[in-house]
């Protein structure tokens, strides 16, 4: 394999996902079989979206509106890549959620029955493919569930789809001090559920080894510090920003989704330089 030390910059970056729609938004349409919640209020759930499909739609315009049981939910807006919708909240019931065209009468890829119950916080995560329709998506869950006290939680997705880098090494630490801390994550792959990592509160050196066949188990991209806070999910993706699939012309990089209450909506994901 090449050494792709010289070809490979990182960004990374801090999806401020916690902020909610504004005051004055209009829900979008509601989900079925849900129940009402005390004093008649609606019980409700959240759902985050994020964008980091590169050149999607397309490279001149990467606008995505979302689309909530196949109708466009206009009062959100559109999403460009990099940004985020802060956390929705939808009433309990079952969802079919899409991304699209804003103005078509379909979205162009949607994820159905999904459910929503008082304990939901799912975040949807758009990423670039290589099928004909070149968009998929992760979907996280931010339970804290069974999460030791004093710990954080980092999931984990390779959504960059160069074959080059795929599969990649989740490595820890910085040179010459690393180690492998997820072994070959293949492309579309996802670690969460049992399979999270559950860190100690602290800042961790996180990169991907590209180079798995050498004897090194430095990062090749990055490394970058991600902060694990207390009883919070932050979820790193990584992502190739170059659609051309030619080894020379890589482009990746890592995005970190960090839930924050203070961000606006659909603020551009925040981009962090990768530690010298």
């Amino acid at each position: 394999m090449k050494n792709y030390k010289s070809l490979l910059g990182i960004v990374a970056a801090v999806a401020l996902a916690a902020a909610g729609c504004g005051d004055d938004a209009t829900p979008p349409p509601g989900g079925t079989g849900g129940n009402g919640g005390t004093g008649g209020m609606p019980a409700t759930g959240n759902v985050t979206a994020v964008h980091l499909a590169p050149e999607v739609p397309s490279a001149e315009d990467t606008a995505v509106a979302l689309f909530v049981n196949g109708t466009e939910a206009t009062a959100l807006g559109t999403l460009e890549y990099s940004q985020s919708t802060g956390k929705i909240a939808l009433e309990v019931g079952t969802y079919d959620i899409g991304i699209g065209v804003s103005g078509d009468t379909d979205p162009l890829l949607s994820v159905d029955g999904v459910m929503v119950t008082e304990e939901t916080d799912l975040v949807v995560v758009a990423y670039r493919t290589n099928a004909e329709l070149p968009v998929n998506v992760f979907v996280f869950d931010n339970s804290t569930e069974g999460l030791e006290a004093g710990s954080g939680r980092v999931l984990v997705a390779h959504g960059a789809n160069d074959p080059a880098l795929d599969p990649v090494n989740i490595s820890l630490g910085e040179d010459p001090d690393c180690q492998t801390l997820i072994p070959a994550l293949a492309f579309e792959e996802q670690v969460d559920g049992a399979d999270a990592l559950d860190l100690a509160e602290g800042t961790y050196k996180l990169g991907f080894d590209v180079t798995l066949d050498d004897e090194s188990a430095c990062a090749d991209v990055g490394p970058v510090d991600v902060p694990v806070t207390v009883d919070v999910v932050s979820i790193l993706v990584a992502v190739d920003e170059n659609t051309s699939n030619d080894a020379d012309q890589l482009n990746p990089e890592l995005w970190a989704i960090i839930p924050d209450a203070a961000a606006p909506n659909n603020q551009p994901i925040r981009t962090i330089q990768p530690t010298p």
